[in-house]
């Protein structure tokens, strides 16, 4: 990763009326939802930004013109003397393309003109995905030794979605699209080649861990909300998922959680597994939300002297006598850490799950000319004084999701292209425990048997796709071990 550039880009969709993501979320121009669609671009309040005056760095300003200088004469030198015609559109992008190459930062680049048009796609209507976040390196960083250097990474899966329903899972690294490597692909291009039409499929060859395999994904609307809430065990436990930080995270999750205050809960859960980040200013606002005159996080930049530490007020939303538990993976990252971290050093909340990503950098997105920049500006640290990028945050109760072993990949794959679970669910309409009774009776005769938490979970899947996208249970909580953990340690009171 130190000598690798990478963008992170979101393959999903919303219905018209919504934000459609088709790369990442919004126009990077204008970009408001930039930070959770790339999970790089993590802008802080402007009183964050130093001023630099004049005086300041005069040695660095002075290479920096002899440089330009000699750059100068060397393009001119060439434009003179070149017996081809030049298109200086595509010399500035190289050049700049260049520049942030020779940072050697995985999160820092220049996107071209060519490349930022995706980004900026009209924000309304439909299209057809898998419901994943990817992410891949820059072509010039590619190790051929190492595959999440040139492979496509895919960085978390969304509840419900197709990509979830074939087995796909935050790690998982794609080696070619359709029977397409994707070494030569830029993340776009990768990006393109999973979008189609809604019930199409795309078969995806994915390497996990030593295992190899083919997975058909078939491509669905996806809808997704930022911040979506609920009621469960007897409507004692308010349950609230944030899957991304954006500029409307704030107001959704105030409106949530001060429904919650309003009714007499045992406890909450806030549930951040796979969420990649976002903009920071959201998860500031919503750590205030949560926090009374506490530290949520310290913030360091390149020429500051002093750190900037951000301090909750004295007012919370939640009461601080209600326990609270968060829900994370290592699909939970940036933004989400920063929450996370701030939670957990305040001993406001229980952490349960996995060890976060460990990303512990922040990035400016800005326009410039035709395309935009990534650049990482400033580093952060938990309340105490904790440095977790590339270590992640621990949790205090380690559970894992249902997920299918390396080895039983195989066998998996086959099972989902058997059609079996489909024609059992034709056959027998309507989820019930005796149906699910039914199943396992009929695939447990199996030679190579899957666990029964994935027989269990692939069938309650099918069922809940026959239920229109609204009317479906936010959570599922005897199928989902971390969620089922954290209700058992708010009714304990642990």
């Amino acid at each position: 990763m130190a000598y690798c550039k990478k963008i992170m880009y979101i393959l999903l969709t919303m219905k018209k009326r919504r934000i459609v993501l088709v790369i990442v979320l919004v126009s990077l121009v204008f970009a408001s939802h930039i930070a959770a669609a790339n999970g790089i671009d993590e802008k802080l309040a402007s009183n964050l930004f130093y001023y630099q005056s004049p005086m300041q760095n005069t040695t660095a300003s002075d290479e920096i013109s002899i440089n330009i200088r000699k750059l100068e004469l060397l393009y001119r030198l060439v434009n003179r003397d070149f017996l081809f015609e030049i298109d200086n559109d595509v010399v500035f992008e190289s050049m700049a393309k260049a520049l942030f190459t020779a940072l050697e930062d995985p999160y820092s680049g220049y996107v071209v003109a060519k490349e930022a048009a995706d980004f900026s796609e009209e924000t309304t209507g439909t299209y057809g995905g898998i419901g994943a976040y990817i992410s891949k390196h820059f072509l010039e960083y590619r190790d051929f030794s190492k595959p999440e250097t040139y492979m496509v990474n895919i960085t978390s899966v969304f509840p419900g979605s197709p990509a979830e329903m074939a087995g796909l899972r935050s790690g998982d690294l794609v080696s070619h699209i359709d029977g397409k490597p994707v070494d030569d692909m830029e993340a776009e291009d990768a990006s393109r080649a999973l979008k189609g039409q809604p019930n199409t499929i795309v078969m995806l060859t994915i390497h996990r861990g030593s295992t190899v395999f083919d997975v058909p994904v078939t491509r669905q609307i996806v809808s997704v909300p930022t911040v979506s809430k609920t009621y469960i065990d007897n409507d004692m436990i308010g349950y609230l998922r944030i899957t991304q930080f954006t500029n409307s995270t704030g107001q959704q999750t105030r409106e949530a959680l001060q429904e919650f205050a309003g009714k007499p809960l045992k406890g909450v859960i806030l549930d951040l597994r796979d969420n990649p980040g976002g903009i920071v200013d959201a998860a500031l606002e919503v750590a205030d939300m949560l926090l009374s005159g506490k530290q949520i996080v310290h913030i360091y930049g390149k020429n500051d002297t002093r750190e900037k530490t951000y301090v909750a007020q004295r007012d919370t939303i939640l009461k601080e006598s209600i326990p609270l538990v968060l829900l994370v993976n290592k699909g939970s990252a940036s933004s989400s850490e920063i929450l996370a971290g701030a939670l957990k050093d305040n001993g406001r909340a229980t952490l349960v799950g996995n060890t976060t990503f460990g990303k512990g950098l922040i990035q400016l997105v800005s326009p410039f000319d035709q395309g935009y920049y990534t650049l990482t500006t400033s580093q952060y640290r938990t309340p105490n004084n904790n440095d977790i990028n590339k270590i992640g945050i621990p949790v205090d109760y380690e559970v894992d999701e249902i997920t299918v072993a390396e080895e039983k990949m195989d066998v998996y794959a086959k099972f989902i292209e058997s059609g079996i679970a489909e024609t059992f669910v034709e056959e027998h309409p309507g989820y019930s425990e005796e149906h699910m009774d039914q199943f396992l009776e009929m695939v447990s005769g199996s030679e190579t048997p899957l666990p029964t938490d994935v027989y269990r979970l692939v069938l309650r899947r099918l069922y809940l796709q026959e239920i229109p996208y609204d009317e479906r249970p936010l959570v599922d909580p005897d199928f989902d071990p971390v969620l089922k953990k954290a209700i058992e340690l708010l009714e304990t009171n642990r």
